[in-house]
């Protein structure tokens, strides 16, 4: 018994030392955004920026409806519940320049028809022209912060469109993560799965 309070008294007087600085939580600078603001977008003004859009309003061969889903759209609703987002896009960025709209959900998995599809054009941009995915932030008329993600995807290389995540919550933002859902999109659309 003595052997064990001499051990715990010594471990003690080890810890109270004050050259021993004491280890603090681990910080990984790879899962921080950088927010960006909105007067910091270098997109073009969104009335440019809506004429190139070209967003396609058919449903396209495939029906889409609430009930229809893909394996995009399950890959979307996991990215939304994994950053609590509340609605999601899957966009495909075309050789001239045009965006052509692939699937949305919101948070419920309801599909997003392409008429009420209203992302954040600069976001889009600003993710584009990077080339890396962005947090953007900018706020509403009555100063409520608003989040955006955004990511490139790629093939070969190239990016062919970017995944969209609305409002996600600031807790869950972790850039390797939200790499590995753009990276099975890219997969996903560059060999034709919609």
């Amino acid at each position: 018994m003595s052997q064990q309070r001499g051990l715990v008294q010594r471990l003690i007087s080890f810890l109270k030392r004050p050259e021993i600085e004491q280890a603090g939580p681990v910080h990984n600078t790879y899962d921080d955004y950088a927010p960006r603001e909105a007067t910091a977008a270098t997109a073009p003004p969104i009335e440019a920026v809506a004429d190139t859009m070209g967003y396609a309003t058919e449903m396209g061969s495939a029906d889409r409806s609430p009930t229809h889903g893909s394996r995009l759209d399950a890959l979307l609703v996991r990215a939304l519940q994994q950053f609590n987002a509340q609605v999601g896009y899957v966009i495909r960025s075309e050789q001239d320049g045009r965006m052509q709209y692939c699937t949305g959900r919101d948070a419920q998995g309801r599909y997003i028809y392409p008429t009420e599809a209203d992302p954040d054009r600069r976001a889009i941009f600003l993710a584009l022209d990077s080339g890396e995915s962005q947090l953007f932030v900018h706020t509403t008329d009555d100063n409520t912060p608003i989040a955006v993600l955004c990511g490139p995807l790629y093939a070969d290389e190239q990016i062919i469109g970017v995944l969209y995540l609305d409002n996600p919550a600031r807790s869950r933002l972790h850039r390797g993560v939200f790499d590995v859902f753009c990276d099975q999109a890219s997969r996903m659309l560059a060999e034709g799965i919609s």
